[in-house]
């Protein structure tokens, strides 16, 4: 087997967040405490704290975090500890994009409230603990939305910035800015007689007049202004309430409608730029040849179609690899189509689910204090009945008294420890969840990229492209390393890892085989003629 890496003396950093919104929940301090301890445990050194006070969970806009993560770039720790997985966003997107920030620095991210450890039940574990803390978010934000569109029927000012030329009044509503709002006219105005955004920008600069939070104008703050309808009394909360003549209008409507129609036939569409999300496989193909990896590229044929594809690293940097690139949507339709084989074979959920949930009970080291609390509970109980057959048989004295009312006082304390044990562990887990989460992927509609993304993260370790075949390395569970194309060679030699026995009927399903080791399970798939 593939020695597991020494952590211990690792340098880590902890992130703790308190909301203004639950009062209830762990403090900042005893976040804090329950890291050090952690670390303590693990042997890691913790080197700085992150704490962002009464801040929202529901996006990761927030200073502190924002700052850790950009201090992974500085490898100067290898672990981030958190309370609990919601710290880390309170979606999937989030929490899945910024464990990929923090991944390619080569820093881990662990849970002191949740155990997910570095080993194989981790990816599935954590994706259902992911899910169940976006469940408690979105639970979570429907009592402060509620309170958000009772505002918002009033007219309310609604958090964020008020928009330049508004101050807020005493009730909350908005209020023209007697200093502000002629700056807002002159904008609409200057826009309307045909000057430029530029000529607007510099003339607005050069005579002192600065945006809302006082800094110089941009062409993004200036298409703020022209194109919010605040101005002309528009009162908007998402797409449930549109009001008119709800504020004070700032700028009359024949010149703001004048200034919408000249934007539109000023309009330029920006090109469309590559963002890595297009890509499902980035991060997870790699060339069969030299093993570099894989990225997203694009080019236009000679009738000018557009074609996506992916290309081997080292050979579009040192023109040093032979592998041609492969068209994106034929190897991501290959790889999904094996991801949906999974889902829909069963026997192999059931030993997905048994493993997971086996390692799962492993790793509860709450189980274990709470098993031997309640068999000292038993323990009592029995002397308890002992003591009562004696006196039923009309032995009775000041020893036994004594003895009983010991005995009693032992039950209570059992009683509440195990109640107290029961509610620090919170949500316990089961291989029912585990198996609904999986079934409930079926669900999940495969022409959607949002889905097809969830489902590589999920299941894809790694993939190895060669001219005729692939070798994908297939999640049952895995921990945050990516098996390499020497870990695969080494399973089908028989050379260092333990295979699993296969039932016949997942022998005949995944055809040539499939080599079981560690955390993943690996197969060859023909790839068929383009």
């Amino acid at each position: 087997m593939i020695a597991k890496k020494d952590t211990r003396g690792d340098l880590a950093v902890v992130y703790a967040r308190y909301s203004s919104h639950n009062q209830g929940e762990q403090s900042i301090e005893g976040q804090l405490a329950a890291a050090q301890k952690y670390a303590e445990a693990k042997g890691y050194t913790i080197v700085h704290e992150y704490i962002d006070r009464a801040m929202t969970g529901r996006n990761d806009n927030r200073d502190e975090f924002q700052k850790m993560l950009s201090d992974c770039s500085k490898k100067q720790f290898q672990v981030i500890i958190l309370w609990k997985v919601d710290r880390f966003g309170r979606n999937r997107e989030e929490i899945t994009f910024n464990k990929y920030r923090a991944k390619k620095n080569g820093v881990r991210v662990e849970y002191v409230a949740e155990n997910v450890p570095d080993a194989p039940e981790g990816v599935i574990l954590e994706s259902v603990l992911e899910g169940m803390a976006e469940y408690y978010s979105l639970q979570l934000s429907q009592n402060v939305k509620r309170g958000l569109l009772e505002s918002a029927k009033k007219h309310h000012v609604i958090g964020g910035h008020l928009p330049l030329g508004y101050n807020m009044g005493k009730d909350k509503e908005f209020v023209i800015d007697p200093d502000t709002a002629p700056t807002v006219k002159l904008i609409f105005d200057m826009y309307a007689e045909g000057n430029t955004v530029s000529e607007i920008i510099t003339q607005l600069n050069d005579e002192g007049y600065r945006t809302k939070m006082g800094k110089p104008f941009t062409k993004n703050s200036l298409s703020v202004v022209l194109k919010n309808e605040k101005y002309i009394g528009v009162y908007e909360y998402k797409d449930l309430i549109r009001d008119e003549d709800a504020v004070p209008p700032i700028v009359d409507k024949d010149t703001f409608y004048k200034v919408q129609e000249m934007l539109k036939i000023n309009r330029r569409a920006p090109s469309r730029k590559w963002n890595y999300t297009d890509y499902l496989l980035t991060d997870k193909l790699f060339c069969g040849l030299c093993e570099s990896s894989m990225v997203g590229e694009s080019g236009f044929g000679k009738m000018g179609v557009k074609y996506n594809y992916y290309m081997c690293t080292k050979r579009r940097r040192e023109k040093a690899c032979d592998k041609k690139p492969v068209r994106q949507d034929w190897i991501e339709g290959i790889v999904l189509e094996e991801i949906q084989k999974i889902l829909y074979n069963d026997e192999l959920l059931e030993f997905i689910a048994e493993n997971t949930w086996q390692f799962y009970l492993e790793q509860d080291t709450d189980q274990e204090q709470i098993r031997l609390l309640q068999k000292q509970l038993a323990d009592v109980d029995k002397s308890i009945s002992n003591l009562v057959r004696s006196i039923e048989a009309g032995i009775f004295n000041d020893v036994i008294k004594s003895r009983m009312d010991e005995l009693d006082g032992q039950k209570v304390a059992l009683k509440k420890a195990l109640a107290d044990k029961e509610l620090d562990r919170g949500f316990k887990l089961t291989k029912e969840h585990i198996l609904f989460f999986l079934e409930d992927l079926k669900k999940l509609n495969i022409k959607d990229r949002s889905c097809q993304r969830r489902l590589v993260e999920i299941f894809v370790n790694a993939i190895f492209v060669f001219d005729d075949s692939l070798k994908i390395a297939f999640n049952f569970g895995g921990d945050n390393s990516t098996i390499t194309l020497q870990n695969l060679k080494d399973a089908e030699s028989g050379a260092g890892f333990v295979r699993c026995a296969l039932s016949p009927a997942l022998a005949l399903t995944y055809e040539p085989k499939i080599i079981w080791f560690l955390n993943v399970f690996a197969m060859n798939v023909k790839l068929p003629e383009r």
